[in-house]
Protein backbone atom coordinates (compact mmCIF):
# COMPACT_ATOMS: atom_id res chain seq x y z
CA UNK A 1 0.00 0.00 0.00
CA UNK A 2 1.24 3.40 -0.99
CA UNK A 3 1.74 6.67 1.42
CA UNK A 4 2.22 10.16 0.56
CA UNK A 5 4.75 12.49 0.90
CA UNK A 6 4.92 14.26 4.19
CA UNK A 7 5.51 17.52 2.41
CA UNK A 8 2.33 17.42 -0.42
CA UNK A 9 0.52 20.62 -0.51
CA UNK A 10 2.17 22.36 2.15
CA UNK A 11 3.74 25.53 0.97
CA UNK A 12 7.46 26.17 1.32
CA UNK A 13 8.39 29.40 1.76
CA UNK A 14 11.83 31.18 1.79
CA UNK A 15 13.95 33.04 4.73
CA UNK A 16 11.95 36.45 3.73
CA UNK A 17 8.65 34.44 3.97
CA UNK A 18 7.69 34.33 0.32
CA UNK A 19 6.54 31.39 -1.31
CA UNK A 20 9.36 29.15 -2.97
CA UNK A 21 7.82 29.11 -6.36
CA UNK A 22 9.42 27.05 -8.52
CA UNK A 23 11.40 25.07 -6.12
CA UNK A 24 12.69 22.14 -7.11
CA UNK A 25 12.24 18.52 -5.12
CA UNK A 26 14.03 15.30 -6.18
CA UNK A 27 13.93 12.01 -4.71
CA UNK A 28 16.89 9.36 -4.99
CA UNK A 29 17.56 6.01 -3.51
CA UNK A 30 19.20 5.98 -0.52
CA UNK A 31 22.99 6.83 -0.78
CA UNK A 32 23.01 7.52 -4.47
CA UNK A 33 21.91 9.51 -7.29
CA UNK A 34 19.80 7.05 -8.60
CA UNK A 35 16.47 8.84 -9.54
CA UNK A 36 13.91 6.94 -7.06
CA UNK A 37 10.35 6.95 -8.75
CA UNK A 38 7.40 8.62 -7.09
CA UNK A 39 3.60 8.87 -8.29
CA UNK A 40 0.51 10.81 -8.54
CA UNK A 41 -1.82 8.39 -7.25
CA UNK A 42 -1.96 5.60 -4.57
CA UNK A 43 -1.92 2.79 -7.18
CA UNK A 44 1.11 3.39 -8.05
CA UNK A 45 0.53 3.28 -12.04
CA UNK A 46 1.39 7.33 -13.01
CA UNK A 47 4.57 8.42 -12.74
CA UNK A 48 5.84 12.01 -11.83
CA UNK A 49 8.60 13.63 -13.91
CA UNK A 50 11.13 14.83 -11.71
CA UNK A 51 12.22 17.20 -10.94
CA UNK A 52 8.95 18.39 -9.16
CA UNK A 53 8.05 22.06 -9.26
CA UNK A 54 6.22 24.24 -6.75
CA UNK A 55 3.31 26.00 -7.63
CA UNK A 56 2.63 29.66 -6.72
CA UNK A 57 2.23 29.21 -3.45
CA UNK A 58 5.30 27.46 -3.39
CA UNK A 59 3.06 23.58 -2.58
CA UNK A 60 4.21 20.37 -4.14
CA UNK A 61 1.03 18.26 -5.60
CA UNK A 62 -0.10 15.44 -3.72
CA UNK A 63 2.92 12.79 -3.92
CA UNK A 64 3.28 9.36 -3.51
CA UNK A 65 5.78 7.27 -2.24
CA UNK A 66 6.58 3.34 -2.69
CA UNK A 67 7.07 1.47 0.17
CA UNK A 68 9.46 -0.66 -1.14
CA UNK A 69 12.43 -0.55 -1.35
CA UNK A 70 11.11 1.45 1.67
CA UNK A 71 13.92 4.05 1.96
CA UNK A 72 14.74 7.27 -0.10
CA UNK A 73 16.61 10.76 -0.12
CA UNK A 74 14.97 13.99 -0.51
CA UNK A 75 16.68 17.16 -2.31
CA UNK A 76 15.02 20.93 -2.48
CA UNK A 77 16.39 23.80 -4.28
CA UNK A 78 15.44 26.82 -4.40
CA UNK A 79 14.28 28.45 -8.05
CA UNK A 80 18.01 29.67 -8.75
CA UNK A 81 19.49 26.36 -7.54
CA UNK A 82 20.27 27.44 -4.13
CA UNK A 83 20.10 24.18 -1.93
CA UNK A 84 17.47 23.91 1.06
CA UNK A 85 18.12 20.90 2.32
CA UNK A 86 19.14 17.11 1.49
CA UNK A 87 17.94 14.59 3.65
CA UNK A 88 19.44 10.46 2.97
CA UNK A 89 17.85 7.49 4.56
CA UNK A 90 14.35 8.75 5.25
CA UNK A 91 11.91 5.88 5.75
CA UNK A 92 8.85 5.37 4.30
CA UNK A 93 5.61 4.87 7.05
CA UNK A 94 4.69 1.20 6.62
CA UNK A 95 1.15 0.32 6.88
CA UNK A 96 0.15 -2.56 9.24
CA UNK A 97 -2.75 -4.49 9.63
CA UNK A 98 -3.83 -4.89 13.06
CA UNK A 99 -4.76 -8.43 14.39
CA UNK A 100 -6.36 -8.86 17.68
CA UNK A 101 -4.84 -11.70 19.75
CA UNK A 102 -6.71 -15.06 20.63
CA UNK A 103 -8.36 -15.07 23.08
CA UNK A 104 -7.03 -18.81 23.89
CA UNK A 105 -4.12 -17.54 23.87
CA UNK A 106 -4.38 -15.25 26.95
CA UNK A 107 -3.05 -16.36 29.94
CA UNK A 108 -5.74 -18.02 32.75
CA UNK A 109 -3.72 -15.88 35.13
CA UNK A 110 -4.73 -12.37 33.46
CA UNK A 111 -8.14 -13.46 33.47
CA UNK A 112 -11.29 -13.64 36.56
CA UNK A 113 -11.70 -17.33 37.28
CA UNK A 114 -14.89 -19.03 37.92
CA UNK A 115 -15.96 -18.36 41.76
CA UNK A 116 -14.24 -15.42 42.33
CA UNK A 117 -15.61 -12.51 44.35
CA UNK A 118 -15.48 -8.97 43.85
CA UNK A 119 -16.92 -5.25 45.04
CA UNK A 120 -18.36 -3.45 42.44
CA UNK A 121 -20.09 0.11 42.39
CA UNK A 122 -23.22 -0.95 41.00
CA UNK A 123 -26.95 -2.29 41.70
CA UNK A 124 -26.64 -4.39 38.92
CA UNK A 125 -24.32 -7.10 37.67
CA UNK A 126 -22.48 -7.06 34.58
CA UNK A 127 -21.71 -9.23 32.07
CA UNK A 128 -19.94 -12.77 33.33
CA UNK A 129 -20.78 -12.32 37.00
CA UNK A 130 -24.09 -12.56 39.49
CA UNK A 131 -24.49 -11.06 42.21
CA UNK A 132 -23.55 -13.37 45.62
CA UNK A 133 -26.59 -12.67 47.62
CA UNK A 134 -27.80 -15.71 48.18
CA UNK A 135 -30.52 -16.00 45.45
CA UNK A 136 -30.03 -19.27 43.31
CA UNK A 137 -28.42 -19.99 39.59
CA UNK A 138 -29.23 -23.36 37.29
CA UNK A 139 -29.69 -23.80 33.43
CA UNK A 140 -32.46 -21.94 31.48
CA UNK A 141 -34.89 -24.32 32.31
CA UNK A 142 -34.20 -24.30 35.75
CA UNK A 143 -36.56 -21.77 36.85
CA UNK A 144 -33.43 -19.83 39.38
CA UNK A 145 -34.51 -16.44 40.67
CA UNK A 146 -30.65 -14.79 39.90
CA UNK A 147 -29.93 -16.02 36.57
CA UNK A 148 -31.31 -18.84 34.86
CA UNK A 149 -28.91 -19.50 31.89
CA UNK A 150 -26.67 -22.08 30.11
CA UNK A 151 -23.70 -20.03 30.62
CA UNK A 152 -24.46 -20.61 35.27
CA UNK A 153 -22.99 -24.29 34.06
CA UNK A 154 -19.43 -23.30 35.76
CA UNK A 155 -20.29 -21.80 38.89
CA UNK A 156 -23.13 -24.43 39.16
CA UNK A 157 -20.65 -27.24 39.64
CA UNK A 158 -18.20 -25.44 41.27
CA UNK A 159 -20.00 -24.18 43.69
CA UNK A 160 -21.66 -27.71 44.59
CA UNK A 161 -18.37 -28.95 44.36
CA UNK A 162 -16.75 -26.89 47.36
CA UNK A 163 -19.71 -26.06 49.82
CA UNK A 164 -21.99 -28.92 50.34
CA UNK A 165 -24.03 -26.40 52.70
CA UNK A 166 -25.57 -24.43 49.64
CA UNK A 167 -29.45 -25.27 49.23
CA UNK A 168 -30.13 -27.51 45.76
CA UNK A 169 -33.65 -27.75 44.91
CA UNK A 170 -35.34 -31.32 45.61
CA UNK A 171 -32.15 -32.01 47.52
CA UNK A 172 -28.81 -32.57 46.33
CA UNK A 173 -28.21 -35.59 43.77
CA UNK A 174 -25.90 -38.46 43.10
CA UNK A 175 -23.57 -35.56 41.61
CA UNK A 176 -23.13 -32.29 40.00
CA UNK A 177 -23.19 -33.08 36.81
CA UNK A 178 -26.36 -35.12 37.74
CA UNK A 179 -28.29 -32.26 39.02
CA UNK A 180 -27.23 -30.08 36.48
CA UNK A 181 -28.78 -32.07 33.97
CA UNK A 182 -31.70 -32.46 36.25
CA UNK A 183 -32.42 -28.90 36.03
CA UNK A 184 -32.07 -28.20 39.52
CA UNK A 185 -30.81 -24.75 41.02
CA UNK A 186 -28.21 -24.21 44.00
CA UNK A 187 -28.27 -21.33 46.32
CA UNK A 188 -25.49 -18.46 45.99
CA UNK A 189 -23.14 -17.26 49.08
CA UNK A 190 -25.10 -14.85 50.81
CA UNK A 191 -22.77 -11.62 51.57
CA UNK A 192 -25.55 -9.51 52.36
CA UNK A 193 -24.59 -6.68 55.44
CA UNK A 194 -21.60 -9.68 55.75
CA UNK A 195 -18.27 -8.69 55.29
CA UNK A 196 -15.22 -10.95 54.26
CA UNK A 197 -13.05 -12.55 56.56
CA UNK A 198 -10.30 -15.54 56.00
CA UNK A 199 -10.90 -19.19 56.82
CA UNK A 200 -9.58 -20.10 60.11
CA UNK A 201 -7.37 -22.75 58.11
CA UNK A 202 -6.26 -22.44 54.75
CA UNK A 203 -3.65 -24.78 54.58
CA UNK A 204 -2.16 -24.05 57.68
CA UNK A 205 -3.17 -24.52 61.63
CA UNK A 206 -5.79 -22.93 62.82
CA UNK A 207 -5.05 -19.23 64.01
CA UNK A 208 -7.22 -19.13 66.94
CA UNK A 209 -8.60 -15.51 66.68
CA UNK A 210 -12.42 -16.67 66.51
CA UNK A 211 -13.98 -19.13 69.21
CA UNK A 212 -15.96 -22.09 67.23
CA UNK A 213 -18.38 -20.61 69.98
CA UNK A 214 -19.27 -17.98 68.19
CA UNK A 215 -20.23 -19.21 64.99
CA UNK A 216 -23.21 -19.60 63.72
CA UNK A 217 -25.32 -22.80 63.44
CA UNK A 218 -22.37 -25.04 65.04
CA UNK A 219 -20.35 -24.82 62.57
CA UNK A 220 -16.51 -23.62 62.75
CA UNK A 221 -14.11 -20.82 61.42
CA UNK A 222 -12.54 -23.18 58.75
CA UNK A 223 -15.76 -23.62 56.89
CA UNK A 224 -16.07 -22.29 53.59
CA UNK A 225 -19.00 -20.25 53.81
CA UNK A 226 -19.72 -19.91 57.85
CA UNK A 227 -21.18 -17.05 59.06
CA UNK A 228 -20.66 -15.59 62.38
CA UNK A 229 -21.60 -12.26 64.34
CA UNK A 230 -24.33 -9.70 65.55
CA UNK A 231 -24.53 -6.35 64.80
CA UNK A 232 -25.91 -5.07 68.82
CA UNK A 233 -24.67 -7.11 71.87
CA UNK A 234 -25.85 -6.58 75.92
CA UNK A 235 -23.61 -7.21 77.94
CA UNK A 236 -24.07 -9.34 80.55
CA UNK A 237 -22.54 -8.67 85.03
CA UNK A 238 -19.95 -10.93 84.23
CA UNK A 239 -18.75 -8.64 81.23
CA UNK A 240 -18.56 -5.60 83.10
CA UNK A 241 -15.03 -3.94 84.66
CA UNK A 242 -14.40 -4.14 88.21
CA UNK A 243 -16.00 -0.37 89.27
CA UNK A 244 -17.36 1.01 92.39
CA UNK A 245 -20.41 3.51 92.84
CA UNK A 246 -19.81 6.88 94.21
CA UNK A 247 -20.58 7.25 97.89
CA UNK A 248 -23.99 7.89 99.21
CA UNK A 249 -25.45 8.97 102.49
CA UNK A 250 -27.25 6.51 104.57
CA UNK A 251 -29.66 7.25 106.97
CA UNK A 252 -30.97 5.46 110.34
CA UNK A 253 -34.75 5.54 110.45
CA UNK A 254 -35.85 6.72 114.16
CA UNK A 255 -35.91 3.92 116.89
CA UNK A 256 -35.93 2.68 120.02
CA UNK A 257 -34.02 -0.35 122.53
CA UNK A 258 -35.82 -2.48 125.31
CA UNK A 259 -34.34 -0.96 128.37
CA UNK A 260 -34.65 -2.11 132.18
CA UNK A 261 -34.09 -0.32 135.28
CA UNK A 262 -35.09 -0.66 138.96
CA UNK A 263 -36.18 2.66 140.38
CA UNK A 264 -37.37 0.99 143.73
CA UNK A 265 -34.78 -1.83 143.70
CA UNK A 266 -37.68 -3.81 141.40
CA UNK A 267 -36.64 -4.86 138.41
CA UNK A 268 -39.40 -3.61 135.90
CA UNK A 269 -39.44 -4.18 132.14
CA UNK A 270 -40.00 -1.79 129.70
CA UNK A 271 -39.74 -1.67 125.79
CA UNK A 272 -39.77 2.19 125.23
CA UNK A 273 -36.87 3.62 124.08
CA UNK A 274 -34.32 5.75 126.52
CA UNK A 275 -31.79 5.73 128.84
CA UNK A 276 -32.25 4.28 133.02
CA UNK A 277 -30.30 4.61 135.87
CA UNK A 278 -30.24 1.50 137.93
CA UNK A 279 -29.47 1.22 141.52
CA UNK A 280 -27.95 4.80 141.87
CA UNK A 281 -24.70 3.16 140.27
CA UNK A 282 -22.62 5.21 137.52
CA UNK A 283 -20.77 2.47 135.84
CA UNK A 284 -20.65 1.72 132.02
CA UNK A 285 -21.42 -1.77 130.89
CA UNK A 286 -20.75 -3.27 127.91
CA UNK A 287 -23.66 -3.59 125.35
CA UNK A 288 -25.74 -7.03 125.37
CA UNK A 289 -27.13 -8.77 122.82
CA UNK A 290 -28.43 -11.53 124.26
CA UNK A 291 -32.19 -12.21 125.83
CA UNK A 292 -32.78 -9.64 128.57
CA UNK A 293 -32.67 -10.82 131.63
CA UNK A 294 -33.42 -9.74 135.20
CA UNK A 295 -29.76 -9.14 136.50
CA UNK A 296 -29.76 -5.38 137.42
CA UNK A 297 -27.42 -3.19 135.53
CA UNK A 298 -27.61 -4.89 132.44
CA UNK A 299 -27.68 -3.01 128.94
CA UNK A 300 -29.91 -4.09 126.11
CA UNK A 301 -29.02 -3.38 122.69
CA UNK A 302 -26.19 -4.80 120.27
CA UNK A 303 -24.92 -4.83 117.01
CA UNK A 304 -27.09 -6.30 113.52
CA UNK A 305 -27.20 -6.11 110.11
CA UNK A 306 -29.47 -3.72 107.69
CA UNK A 307 -30.15 -4.64 104.40
CA UNK A 308 -28.97 -1.90 102.04
CA UNK A 309 -32.37 -3.24 99.20
CA UNK A 310 -33.58 -0.29 97.69
CA UNK A 311 -31.25 2.22 99.89
CA UNK A 312 -29.42 2.75 96.75
CA UNK A 313 -31.27 4.05 93.24
CA UNK A 314 -30.45 1.11 90.32
CA UNK A 315 -29.23 2.40 86.86
CA UNK A 316 -28.95 0.94 83.50
CA UNK A 317 -31.30 -0.73 81.26
CA UNK A 318 -29.65 -3.79 79.71
CA UNK A 319 -30.01 -2.69 76.01
CA UNK A 320 -27.92 -3.73 73.88
CA UNK A 321 -25.39 -1.58 72.25
CA UNK A 322 -24.20 -0.91 68.92
CA UNK A 323 -21.35 -2.97 67.63
CA UNK A 324 -20.91 -2.26 63.66
CA UNK A 325 -17.50 -0.83 62.64
CA UNK A 326 -17.94 2.17 59.77
CA UNK A 327 -19.16 0.70 56.89
CA UNK A 328 -19.92 1.41 53.28
CA UNK A 329 -22.16 -0.70 51.26
CA UNK A 330 -21.33 -2.10 47.62
CA UNK A 331 -22.56 -4.87 45.22
CA UNK A 332 -20.84 -8.45 46.33
CA UNK A 333 -20.29 -10.30 42.72
CA UNK A 334 -18.98 -13.68 41.78
CA UNK A 335 -17.67 -14.29 38.53
CA UNK A 336 -20.09 -17.30 36.47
Amino acid sequence: MATTWPGSRIPFIDENGDPMVGAKLYFYDSETTTPQVVYSDASLSTAIDQPILANARGAFPIIFLNPSPGSYRQKLLEADDTLVFDDDNVDVPQSATFVPPDAGDTSIDLLARTGDLKPYYGTSAPSGWVRAAGRTIGSAASGATERANDDTEDLFLHLWAVDATLSVSGGRGGSAAGDWAANKTIALPDFRERTFVGLATMGNTDAGLIADSLMDGGETSSDLGATAGVDDVALSEAQLPAHLHGNGTLKMPNHGHPVRYSPSNEQETRTEGGLALVSNIDTNYAAYTGTPTNTAGEQIGGSGEIALTGAMATTGSGTAHTNMQPSQFVLILIKL
